[in-house]
């Protein structure tokens, strides 16, 4: 770390241990809504922590000591008071903070829901409905991206693979994943699995199955966690023709499942949304749509607006260099983000 670095940390500790942050916290962030967006939570030195994207995990000692400090400085409050806050209901309190999930792990119920229960708190989950309905035991989304991610094959192998077709892209690094999701996701599914054979290997089934099934949400509902959708394929709405299919197969799984039926939420997969999307889900059925914009969602009189952005929580961002919760480095990561109303913005993609 430079000087400059350094001296940044120190004065960072410092107003985190005067209390200055969390002073600042409350006097700016009152008439706010905090969406934080979490992914997996795992327990350390087990098979499914050994390989997960250490972007979208969080070891389950930090996620504790995480929830621990958001019980402390915010107002922890369920999806069911943001959907009624927004039809009219009872306003949201001061400094309110709704936690989320997105995808639909299995380590939601099996690492995450305990610690949410022990510290009182509630959290929704965004799943997505086709990798949950699969009854197999590895996400092909997972065996591809890790495949990708781990260096085992590269872009322009991985493309190939999928088959004869258009010929290779030569997308941003950033983007190159995004692409391989959606040829994968258009193939025959006996294709796609043999396309992906080669990289699924037996420590990913040593870890046991990846994704929830629909038979667990009901004791995800009993330790507080709500279910909203992500989608069924889990691929960029945003970047599909028409997203409609993909939105209306999400919510016949869902209601399905659900013994309140289809929920109203939605968190768009990816982060990734425009007008088109967003008037696609609103005609779906949805009326509170996630993004992936971080930020701070301004209330109106105590009321959140019907397109919500959300602070993604990595380990390095709140974590030491040894991987202790640091809660100077949270309140960092968490309180001095943009205050914004996302409804009275421009549509745009999240980047």
């Amino acid at each position: 770390m430079s000087a400059l670095g350094r001296a940044r940390a120190l004065a960072r500790d410092v107003a985190g241990a005067s209390g200055a942050l969390a002073l600042r916290h409350r006097l700016r962030n009152d008439a706010t809504l905090t969406v934080l967006m979490f992914h997996r939570v795992v327990t350390p030195g087990t098979p499914p922590a050994a390989r997960a994207d250490p972007t979208y995990t969080m070891p389950a000692p930090l996620f504790a000591a995480c929830l621990r400090f958001l019980a402390r400085h915010y107002h922890v409050v369920p999806l069911a008071a943001v959907l009624a806050s927004r039809a009219g209901g009872p306003a949201l309190p001061k400094r309110a903070l709704l936690i989320t999930f997105d995808d639909g792990w299995a380590d939601n119920l099996a690492v995450a829901a305990p610690l949410l229960r022990a510290c009182g708190l509630p959290a929704a989950l965004f799943i997505a409905t086709a990798p949950v309905a699969d009854p197999a035991g590895c996400w092909w989304q997972e065996v591809l991206l890790r495949a990708l991610r781990e260096g085992r094959a590269d872009f322009a192998t991985l493309w190939s693979a999928a088959g004869a077709a258009p010929p290779v892209p030569s997308p941003p690094p950033a983007e190159r994943g995004l692409h391989l999701l959606l040829r994968y996701a258009a193939l025959d599914p006996a294709m796609r699995a043999a396309a992906l054979a080669p990289y699924q290997d037996a420590a990913m089934a040593g870890e046991g199955r990846h994704m929830l099934r629909p038979d667990d949400l009901p004791a995800l509902a009993e330790a507080g966690v709500t279910i909203g959708a992500h989608g069924a394929d889990h691929v960029p709405l945003s970047l599909l023709a028409d997203p409609a299919p993909d939105l209306a197969a999400c919510r016949r799984a869902l209601a399905a499942w659900l013994p309140e039926g289809a929920p109203p939420a939605l968190s768009f997969p990816h982060g990734r949304y425009g007008p088109a999307a967003v008037a696609a889900a609103r005609a779906a059925g949805f009326s509170l749509l996630f993004t992936s914009d971080t930020c701070l969602n301004a209330l109106a009189a105590g009321r959140p607006a019907g397109l919500l952005g959300r602070i993604s929580v990595e380990a390095s961002g709140i974590a030491d260099a040894a991987g202790r919760f640091a809660p100077a480095r949270a309140a960092t990561w968490l309180f001095h983000r943009p205050v914004r109303r996302l409804d009275d913005s421009l549509l745009r993609p999240a980047a």
